[in-house]
Parts: structure tokens; sequence; C-alpha cells
């Protein structure tokens, strides 16, 4: 089973693969984002170690969809809930070095190789 597989299966209950990924990309974009990097300094952002604390502070996305992509041509662009990806963030953080995790109102990455997740409010 490849990674992708078993995040998949981790994140069942809510996944699905995007058949068209130029709305992700869109929104993505809206972000300050510069030569594939976050310029993390344009925008609040907090470092979460604890995965309650980001539940707890992100309660009102807690049913909201976020796009997930990974830096790896082969792996599609999924979606699921917050709730499912934090409580699945290692199986997430284990497709590349470089996850983003982003819907309208916020952009999360994994700080690899720490179980740290950075995470930027509009």
């Amino acid at each position: 089973m490849t990674l992708f597989e078993e995040c998949r299966e981790a994140l069942k209950d809510d996944f699905s693969i995007l058949d068209d990924e130029h709305k992700a990309i869109t929104i993505l974009n809206s972000f300050p984002v510069n030569n594939n990097y976050i310029t993390w300094s344009e925008i609040e952002y907090r470092d979460y170690e604890c995965m309650e604390d980001l539940i707890s502070d992100l309660s009102v996305l807690h049913n909201k969809s976020l796009y997930v992509i990974a830096d790896s041509h082969n792996m599609p662009v999924f979606k699921s809930n917050l709730e499912l990806i934090i409580e699945n963030i290692y199986d997430v953080s284990a497709l590349s070095p470089k996850v983003l995790i982003f819907n309208e109102e916020v952009l999360m990455e994994p700080l690899f190789p720490s179980y740290t997740l950075r995470v930027g409010l509009k």
C-alpha cells in the first residue's frame, strides 16, 4: 500500500479526489505564494504542536472542506474536512516533505520533519 492509499484510507469517511484542480490552485494563489513557497511573513499565523488546540481554535471550520496538495507530481489534489485531516495529520503529512492544506479562509503547512502545523488565516 502506498502512502497515498494509506492517507485515502485514513480519510475515507470524507475523502474526494478533485476532477478539476483549477479551483484549488486559484484559492491557494489567493494566499501569499512566491516560487511555490508560502511567504508566511505576509500573513498572520500560529504554529500548533497540540492538534486539540488547533481544532478548538478553528472550530468554525469544523465541517468545512479543505484541499490538500502534496509536492509530488503523481499525487492528486484531494479534499476532506478539518477534523479528519487533523485526526490523521501524520498520514497527510507523510505524503511529501511539503504539503499544503487550505480553503478560502485558512492555510496550513506541516513543518517537516517536526509535528508542528503552521496555520495562517485570512
